[in-house]
């Protein structure tokens, strides 16, 4: 009996040694997937390849988090863990990280506006710098909206997208070298309706195509409600939109020309009316001319007064229907 422990003894001894020599000369694992439970087929997120190339980033650390192409589903992580984690980041056509914050762009659901962090303020300031020296690239804004949220048009992932456009076009990034990509997806909001890391970037080579046929659309004319108060004309979302979509046109077509023409309802003096509608067809034009920096020659300002209405003055509906700013583009 004794033998037979001394002999069974010996044997785990050396099997316990074959294992550790085993493991020891086997080559060392570097792959994200065994190491960190990561399964990555979400090329939006590109998480996966972020990881791997970002030496910033303790991998060893990480929590396990499952990527299907459609989801992130958290193995009982704490929310706040995982915003750490994903974060706002920019990549090139090729995958190349370009930048990285730590936090992303949350929103809101069932709201456009989109919350930049104190960490990642001068995202724009980044994105500005590689357009203006990549001037091959292209910059494309992915944005997400969930199903569940509220039916608009455009929809929310647009409507987000175009914020950010607008910080971007705020400080001087051509606006016809972005590109708004709205991606609708299931997102898991928190209890308070809140989604982080909505928004992604991608710079992808210019697409002349696209620069072609924007040269060759000229935008259709439209109507415009704008607000006017005691001290003149007020800057509303209508009145921004105008701009953004002048700005865009001009830069790739600067041979557009605008005509502003105001109407007004049948209240009071004909020639008044008249009089009044030309005030607020030249304060858009200035507003327009000064903020859009265009050519005077290129936007006229004119009045029909009360001559043209589109529906019936005899009731307030109709009165304010017909008091509006009408834009021609030739």
């Amino acid at each position: 009996m004794k033998n037979f422990i001394i002999a069974f003894v010996v044997f785990l001894i050396w099997s316990f040694f074959g294992l550790w020599i085993y493991s020891w000369i086997q080559p060392e694992e570097n792959s994200l997937e065994s190491r960190n439970g990561i399964i990555e087929n979400n090329t939006l997120d590109s998480l996966n390849f972020i990881l791997k190339n970002n030496s910033n980033i303790k991998t060893d650390s990480l929590p396990v988090v499952f990527i299907n192409k459609d989801t992130i589903i958290e193995n009982e992580i704490p929310s706040e863990e995982i915003k750490n984690y994903f974060g706002l980041k920019a990549l090139s056509d090729n995958g190349d990280i370009i930048f990285m914050f730590s936090e992303g762009i949350s929103i809101k659901k069932d709201n456009s506006k989109v919350f930049i962090p104190q960490t990642a303020i001068d995202y724009k300031y980044k994105l500005y710098d590689y357009l203006n020296e990549h001037t091959d690239q292209e910059l494309h804004i992915y944005s997400l909206y969930s199903p569940a949220e509220n039916i608009e048009s455009p929809n929310l992932g647009i409507q987000r997208g175009q914020k950010i456009k607008d910080q971007l076009i705020s400080i001087g990034s051509p606006s016809y070298r972005i590109v708004i990509k709205s991606i609708i997806k299931d997102i898991s909001f928190d209890a308070d309706g809140t989604y982080y890391n909505n928004i992604s970037f991608i710079f992808m080579p210019l697409d002349n195509k696209r620069i072609v046929l924007l040269k060759e659309k000229v935008p259709e004319n439209k109507i415009v409600y704008l607000e006017f108060n005691n001290s003149g004309l007020a800057e509303n979302e209508a009145l921004k939109n105008l701009l953004r979509e002048i700005i865009t046109f001009n830069k790739i077509n600067p041979k557009l020309k605008i005509k502003i023409i105001g109407h007004s309802d049948n209240i009071g003096n004909s020639t008044d009316n008249y009089t009044t509608a030309l005030s607020y067809a030249r304060q858009v034009r200035w507003y327009l001319i000064s903020k859009g920096n265009l050519d005077r020659k290129q936007i006229t300002a004119s009045s029909r007064g009360e001559s043209q209405p589109i529906a019936d003055n005899n009731t307030k509906r109709g009165r304010n229907t017909n008091s509006r700013i009408e834009v021609i583009y030739n």
